[in-house]
């Protein structure tokens, strides 16, 4: 169980714009099982993420959301958050609604989404380049021509028009709410004016549609129909999986290293923790030995049953 032990880095905190907090930068990433096209852009769909995001934000106010994106098969979240443990509440409650609710959508039942998967952002510089790949997500794969013309549930509209990003939460016995999604400003471009920031956002947004026209060109790929994305089958799978080893960090060398070292010491304390545990399951007089800090045991972190995406 301590391999899959989740960590935190608490000396690469940022301060959050809107709440003055200190926060760790996260991106994480969730995938439909079997890669199966589940979250297809029609309006209906768009409307159910956005809105259960939108909602997840009301529930945890102290989470900030500075960019996401859903393609077909998984979506991504580019989040701050003070401890592990809020994170993972608000992607427990989150990636469960979604779940339920596209579930119900698709007529399906059963886990809709995998494990999700989680890396710290240890610098701002960093947190910027994933922003930048969350809001290409649709342009690396060859579906539109330019950011600004993604379809998919995204935070783009608001990063380059200021366009409201809204969505429908309907609870149980309820009259459904529209709702908006609030895109929080990335630490480390606090200072910059409204301006000075669409500005930058469209500097990112042309420089991968610069990278993508002859990528485009190369394989011969015509971009499709935003009408034809919208009519594909949801239990469809792409043709081709080409996924890269994902690092532990984003961030410098050096922060990979520090990761490792930290995640080895902390592996061996929590393991230790751990046999303590059952030892006193079997023997209530033996002593009980805290797990470590800034960690987050899969099976301790919070009480659940099974459901579908797991936090």
């Amino acid at each position: 169980m301590a391999h899959t032990l989740r960590i935190e880095l608490p000396s690469h905190t940022v301060r959050s714009a809107r709440l003055g907090l200190p926060l760790m930068l996260y991106e994480t990433t969730s995938k439909v099982v079997d890669d199966r096209f589940a979250f297809i852009p029609t309006a209906q769909c768009v409307a159910i993420l956005q809105g259960v995001l939108a909602r997840a934000q009301e529930k945890f106010p102290l989470i900030d959301v500075y960019a996401f994106h859903v393609l077909s098969n998984h979506l991504h979240l580019l989040l701050g958050a003070p401890t592990l443990a809020h994170k993972s509440a608000f992607l427990e409650w989150t990636l469960r609604e979604i779940s339920k609710r596209i579930n119900r959508l698709l007529g399906r039942t059963g886990s809709l989404l995998e494990q999700n998967h989680c890396i710290q952002i240890t610098t701002t510089e960093h947190a910027l380049q994933r922003l930048q790949y969350l809001m290409g997500q649709a342009t690396a794969q060859l579906l539109v021509r330019h950011p600004a013309d993604d379809i998919f549930a995204c935070s783009t509209p608001y990063l380059l028009f200021g366009k409201p990003v809204e969505g429908i939460f309907t609870a149980a016995g309820q009259a459904p709410r529209t709702l908006q999604v609030r895109i929080d400003r990335l630490p480390g471009l606090d200072d910059l004016s409204p301006k000075d920031h669409r500005a930058l956002m469209w500097q990112l947004a042309d420089d991968l549609a610069a990278q993508a026209r002859p990528k485009r060109k190369k394989a011969g790929v015509r971009l499709p129909d935003p009408e034809s994305l919208r009519r594909l089958d949801p239990m469809t799978r792409p043709r081709v999986r080409d996924r890269s080893p994902a690092p532990v960090v984003h961030g410098p060398p050096e922060h990979h290293a520090e990761w490792r070292e930290a995640q080895d010491a902390l592996r061996v304390a929590y393991s230790r923790a751990t046999r303590a545990f059952h030892a006193w399951q079997a023997d209530p007089t033996q002593p009980m030995i805290p797990w470590p800090p800034h960690t987050l045991p899969p099976a301790f972190a919070r009480p659940r049953g099974p459901r579908a995406g797991a936090a």
